[in-house]
């Protein structure tokens, strides 16, 4: 998707759906058993909701279409998943037919396409940032001036455009403020003054 925490988490449900389906195979004692299985249902309740958060927040057109298709591997698993931890191996044969096939049609189509929603939301706003902030203090303007003018012909500070970025510092997708010296983190700028706050 070249979104760094929606593919971690991709990676993350095919793992543990892996470890699952290698489990039961193995016929591995069935505590263990569902313990894979409860690993996998809350991973992807956990990716699904904030796929959901992320289309919400860049106000992704496509949004109900793509949540029907969530809520169809929440019916299978609330369906399927009661039966498994009871020990039903057609069950778990089921369930594991279903995922690999979703899983696959849902991030080769609808994820491919939400994710690039986003990208480009996030390329036209970083775009309309550039232009309404001007270039960096102290870069020459594009016909030879100088710092000083191309400061003075900078627009008024006013309320920073917004972008949606995965900070490293929070380990989140967070919403990053766009200022001409780069991006910040609101959430970590929030934090930074809540220490101050509580220094005084």
């Amino acid at each position: 998707m070249f979104i760094g925490q929606i593919d971690a988490e991709h990676r993350d449900l095919f793992q543990i759906a892996e470890g699952l389906e290698q489990a039961m195979e193995a016929h591995t004692p069935p505590a263990e058993v569902r313990q894979h299985l409860q690993a996998l249902t809350a991973h992807l309740e956990e990716h699904l909701s904030h796929e959901e958060w992320l289309m919400q927040s860049v106000s992704y057109p496509s949004y109900g279409w793509h949540k029907q298709q969530h809520e169809t591997a929440r019916r299978r698993m609330k369906l399927l998943v009661p039966l498994i931890e009871n020990g039903d191996a057609e069950a778990a044969d089921v369930f594991l037919d279903f995922l690999a096939g979703w899983l696959h049609d849902h991030t080769s189509v609808a994820d491919r396409m939400m994710a690039s929603f986003v990208r480009n939301y996030e390329r036209s706003h970083s775009a309309s940032a550039l232009e309404r902030w001007g270039a960096p203090a102290g870069r020459a303007g594009s016909h030879g001036r100088g710092a000083a003018a191309a400061t003075a012909a900078a627009p008024e500070a006013g309320p920073y455009p917004k972008t949606m970025r995965f900070c490293t510092v929070c380990g989140e997708q967070t919403t990053h403020e766009i200022h001409g010296s780069g991006l910040a983190c609101v959430k970590c700028a929030e934090r930074s003054v809540r220490a101050e706050l509580d220094r005084d």
